[in-house]
């Protein structure tokens, strides 16, 4: 079965747009959520499974511990194949966020040329390739992603330069911003959460300053 970036780039239809990422992206975040629940549900099984081990094993029920360890370890083999399968739609929606934004910029200027180069750079990229083998790379995936973009800096980059101004204090709360945003993206959703907390706690602290 072709892989996500396959299927929409290299269709056969009207070439993609930011819509057509937006959509998928919404599928593969429905999917992350899905696959979450699913490794707290094996996590959970593991525990129980754990707990009526250590019961047989008091008791010297060797049946029953040799059953439930087998069930252990096939629940060990489900767990790694989850975690995996989470770790791609993880790299998945990187790789749509990215595209996403970079295909709205374009748009929004109507460069179809630097649009077309786009599509043509990740259709040839092998991002699928990447994501599909026994052991999975996430820094060769990612590598072949930021090779697509390499030449979409001053478009992503617009953004800011075309609403930017020279408050420091802006520049470098959106500078915290990024780093939040990059930390989700890539699925550090711990490191996220504490840069949010220092953000907060920042903004906090400079609205007791001001009332001061």
């Amino acid at each position: 079965m072709p892989g996500i970036f396959d299927r929409i780039f290299n269709r056969g239809e009207k070439p993609v747009t930011s819509h057509d990422l937006k959509v998928a992206l919404r599928g593969v975040n429905r999917d992350r959520k899905k696959k979450q629940m699913e490794m707290r549900r094996l996590s959970a099984k593991s525990d129980d499974l754990i707990g009526r081990l250590k019961e047989a094993r008091k008791t010297n029920n060797r049946e029953e511990v040799d059953y439930l360890y087998e069930e252990l370890q096939q629940l060990k083999l489900d767990q790694a194949l989850s975690k995996r399968e989470a770790r791609v739609l993880n790299l998945e929606a990187i790789g749509l966020k990215r595209y996403t934004r970079a295909m709205e910029r374009l748009e929004k200027a109507a460069n179809k040329t630097r649009i077309q180069d786009l599509i043509e750079r990740v259709r040839v990229a092998g991002l699928d390739e990447a994501l599909s083998k026994q052991q999975l790379e996430e820094s060769e995936y990612l590598d072949r992603l930021n090779v697509t973009l390499e030449d979409m800096k001053d478009v992503l980059q617009s953004e800011e330069g075309e609403f930017g101004d020279e408050d420091p204090d802006k520049e470098k709360f959106m500078k915290d911003l990024d780093e939040i945003i990059a930390a989700e993206e890539e699925g550090h959703e711990d490191v996220a959460i504490e840069k949010h907390e220092k953000l907060k706690a920042k903004l906090e602290e400079d609205a007791k300053e001001s009332e001061e």
